[in-house]
C-alpha cells in the first residue's frame, strides 16, 4: 500500500510508485509531480544518517572527503568558488552584503566565505559533529538543533541560504514559509537542490525499470539516505511560489566530480551523460534565487 502521508508541496495523498529499493520507496504526487522517500526516518534516524556522511569513509565518500577539506588550510576548489558565486549572487540581488542565515550550515566554511565579503553571519545545524569543527576550523558558532523549531527571538535577516539541504527536510514547504518569515521585506532565499529532471536521473531511472545489472547499486548513489524529497525546475518553482516568494532566478548547473571517488570505467561514462544533459538543459544541479515580497 502506498503512503498515505500528504504531499509536502500540494496536500494529496495520491502517489505512483518509481522505485521499490526494499528499505524504502520513491514515489511521486500524482498530483503536482513532488517526489518522496517513503517512509519518512524519525529524527532520531535523521540525525544519524547525516553524521554517518561525515564519520564512514564509504558511505558517502563525496561527503566525507568534503569534510576533510573544510579546514582554515581549504583547497579552493569548484565547490568553494561556487559557493563564493552564491554570494555574489545575492549582493547583487540586495546590492550589498547583510545578516545572512545558513540553514544547514555544516562545517561553517560557507559561513566563513560570506563573513569574509562583509556579512553578519548565523548558522544553524542538526550535527553536532560539524558545528564542533565550525568553531574550531572557523571560529563561527553554529547553533546545534532543527530549524523549523529553533526559536530566532526577534531576529529577522537579509538573506538565507539553503545549500544542498531543502531535499533532507520533513516539509519542504513548511521550512520554506518559515525562512519567508525571517526575511525581512525584499530579503533574498537562494536554495540549491539536485535536478530531478537531470539526463542522469532520467538514465538510471530507465536502466533499474528494465532490470539492469547493479540497478539496486545505482538506485542507492542516486537515492541517498538522507534524501527526502526531490525536485524539478516545475515543481521547485512551484514551491518557492507557494510560499510567497518571488522567483529571481532559476539556474542549471554542474556537478564537480573532482569530490567523487570513481574508476575510470564509471568517469568517462558519468562524464559524457552530464556533459550530454548540460547540451539539452538537464544539468545534475538547481540553483533558486527568489525574493521576498
Amino acid at each position: 500500500m502506498l503512503a498515505r502521508v500528504p504531499c509536502a508541496l500540494c496536500g494529496e495523498s495520491d502517489y505512483r510508485l518509481l522505485h521499490d529499493m526494499g528499505w524504502r520507496r520513491v514515489l511521486r504526487c500524482a498530483r503536482c509531480g513532488l517526489i518522496r522517500a517513503d517512509p519518512l526516518p524519525s529524527i532520531e534516524e535523521k540525525v544519524a544518517v547525516e553524521t554517518l556522511g561525515y564519520t564512514d569513509e564509504t558511505a558517502y565518500p563525496e561527503v566525507r572527503d568534503f569534510f576533510k577539506n573544510c579546514h582554515r588550510d581549504f583547497v579552493d576548489d569548484p565547490v568553494i568558488r561556487g559557493m563564493r558565486q552564491t554570494l555574489a549572487d545575492l549582493e547583487q540581488a540586495l546590492e550589498r552584503p547583510g545578516t545572512l542565515l545558513d540553514v544547514g550550515a555544516g562545517t561553517g566554511i560557507f559561513m566563513h566565505l560570506a563573513r569574509e565579503r562583509g556579512w553578519t553571519t548565523t548558522g544553524v545545524d542538526i550535527c553536532p559533529l560539524t558545528a564542533d569543527k565550525a568553531a574550531r576550523e572557523f571560529d563561527v558558532r553554529i547553533t546545534v538543533g532543527s530549524f523549523e523549531q529553533h526559536d530566532f527571538d526577534s531576529q529577522r535577516f537579509d538573506a538565507v541560504t539553503m545549500l544542498d539541504v531543502l531535499e533532507h527536510v520533513y516539509d519542504p514547504l513548511a521550512a520554506l514559509r518559515r525562512v519567508h518569515a525571517l526575511l525581512r521585506p525584499g530579503g533574498a532565499v537562494f536554495i540549491a537542490v539536485p535536478n530531478q529532471r537531470s539526463l542522469l536521473t532520467a538514465v538510471v531511472d530507465a536502466y533499474a525499470r528494465a532490470g539492469g545489472p547493479w540497478a539496486d547499486k545505482l538506485l542507492l548513489r542516486l537515492y541517498v539516505a538522507p534524501h527526502l524529497h526531490y525536485f524539478t525546475p516545475v515543481t521547485i518553482r512551484r514551491l518557492v511560489d507557494t510560499a510567497g516568494f518571488r522567483l529571481h532566478t532559476l539556474q542549471q548547473g554542474k556537478v564537480y566530480l573532482g569530490r567523487y571517488r570513481l574508476s575510470p570505467v564509471l568517469r568517462i561514462p558519468l562524464e559524457m551523460i552530464l556533459a550530454a544533459g548540460a547540451a539539452v538543459g538537464m544539468n545534475a544541479r538547481l540553483g533558486v534565487l527568489a525574493v521576498k515580497q
